[in-house]
């Protein structure tokens, strides 16, 4: 009976942009010391699930020279073999790993969306292969689990029994893991609304994978600016970017407004023309949703009712894609003055006048703007959404990462833990009672220097017996009823 090792966010990859700080070369470099230690010590301590709970391989930060028209699968492969072959020892280490019994079950996330690719999900499945030097088993008996387009490395549904995979399968999943009555698992990128997206079981236009606002950003301003932190995003307000500009100089400002005006050009375009889901994505998206729910054995009323807690995607809305892209700060000191100052000339007033009124109307704006603003914090997001997912999906565990940010929480009768990011060494793991094989105690771990600290723990509660389930078959595939 397999305990559950939860990781997330290592961001395989981000290093492969053109302008690029030693410390994240540096970065990369030391994933590829630690991670294998890290998962050797687990080899030696037990039976283990690993759910790498997103975000696992960077494909917004992988700029490749020579991908000049080159968009949707046929890149993302390519980008992915980068990644893998600049992480050698981590490729080695999960081969190893899948070759010692254990199970690996990668989870969508939104820095890696790409896994929904058929092409990628492949491609990783044959170096894993490679690196073994044998044939994984099958993810499952002819017929049985395969995704809607045949492909079995994506289960039938985006559902697998945590309690009954078979070991040393690799698999993958479009949105969640859950074990009736025990834990419901995502990355919960689905609750931040710069990282949404619409129908994201098939989050498509013309075939092609849909960016995230987020991702559109990244690519046209942070992966130029290498002078940037990783998690600036969930650092800075709008005066400490300006703040952080200024420090280095008005060449750097001018660098920096040149590179905010290219990207606000890219946002508006893919607002414009390619930021929604197109009608087939949109259909797919429904379809695989009806089947999820079926063989789930949940009613339809609770995939929608946890579709309707995540926030729209921040371009859904006019005010969503001014606050995204910092416009209302811009028109709100940009606009009123000139304004003012051509009111107060045609009314044949001073110019002064219309100086004054347009200052002054500039700084009322801002200020309601910073009295309406809810300041970013994914972690507080996730942490108030939590108990709800627990009690729509009826279990007492509920796991994600996304977020960056490790943590504990009981919510009520439900427990909430994050997974944080690996960068920092912090995982989870979670216990199984070896009699009932219920989910009974989740970790909240930091792997650092080659040694674990166990920083937070937690008892699962389960107030009731659990509720009879659907009917399971040999591959662990939760049949319709």
């Amino acid at each position: 009976m397999h305990d559950l090792l939860l990781i997330s966010d290592l961001h395989l990859g981000s290093h492969l942009k053109p302008r690029m700080r030693g410390e994240y070369v540096h970065l990369a470099s030391r994933i590829e010391q630690s991670f294998p230690r890290f998962i050797d010590h687990y080899l030696r301590e037990g039976q283990w699930q690993l759910v790498i709970n997103g975000d696992f391989i960077d494909f917004w930060n992988v700029e490749l020279p020579d991908h000049v028209g080159e968009t949707g699968e046929r890149l993302a492969v390519r980008r992915l073999h980068a990644v893998f072959d600049a992480h050698p020892r981590v490729e080695e280490s999960l081969a190893r790993f899948l070759e010692a019994g254990h199970g690996v079950v990668f989870v969508t996330g939104n820095h890696d969306a790409e896994l929904l690719y058929a092409g990628v999900r492949d491609a990783i499945t044959e170096r894993l292969e490679r690196a073994m030097g044998a044939d994984l088993p099958p993810v499952d008996p002819p017929g049985v689990g395969a995704d809607d387009d045949g492909d079995p490395g994506m289960t039938r549904t985006g559902l697998v029994r945590l309690d009954a995979l078979p070991p040393g399968r690799i698999r993958f999943v479009r949105w969640f893991l859950r074990e009736e009555g025990g834990a419901w698992i995502e990355h919960g990128h689905k609750f931040d609304p710069s990282c949404n997206t619409q129908a994201s079981m098939s989050p498509t236009r013309e075939g092609a994978l849909v960016q995230t606002v987020a991702e559109v950003a990244t690519r046209s301003f942070s992966n130029l600016m290498p002078e940037m932190d990783y998690d600036v995003a969930d650092k800075f307000s709008g005066l400490d970017y300006v703040r952080w500009a200024l420090a280095r100089g008005w060449r750097f400002v001018l660098r920096v407004v040149l590179l905010y005006l290219r990207t606000l050009g890219a946002v508006l375009s893919w607002w414009a023309r390619a930021g929604r889901v197109d009608e087939h994505g949109q259909r797919a998206h429904e379809e695989r949703l009806a089947k999820v729910a079926a063989n789930a054995g949940l009613q339809m009323s609770a995939l929608t009712a946890l579709e309707q807690m995540a926030p729209p995607p921040s371009v859904a809305t006019v005010g969503g894609f001014l606050t995204v892209t910092a416009l209302d700060y811009m028109l709100s000191v940009l606009t009123p003055t000139p304004v003012a100052i051509v009111l107060a000339w045609t009314l044949g007033l001073s110019t002064w006048w219309g100086l004054l009124a347009g200052v002054l109307v500039s700084a009322l704006s801002l200020h309601w703007i910073n009295r309406g603003r809810r300041p970013r914090n994914v972690a507080r997001d996730m942490l108030e959404v939590a108990a709800r997912v627990g009690g729509v999906t009826g279990v007492p565990l509920v796991l994600m990462g996304h977020s960056h940010h490790g943590q504990l929480e009981r919510q009520g009768e439900v427990v909430y833990a994050n997974s944080g990011s690996w960068l920092d060494g912090s995982h989870l793991v979670v216990r199984r009672d070896r009699d009932s094989g219920r989910l009974v105690e989740v970790e909240l771990r930091q792997w650092r220097n080659g040694g674990i600290t166990r920083l937070d723990a937690m008892e699962v509660w389960h107030s009731a017996p659990a509720a009879a389930e659907a009917p399971v078959s040999a591959a662990g595939v939760v049949e319709a009823t």
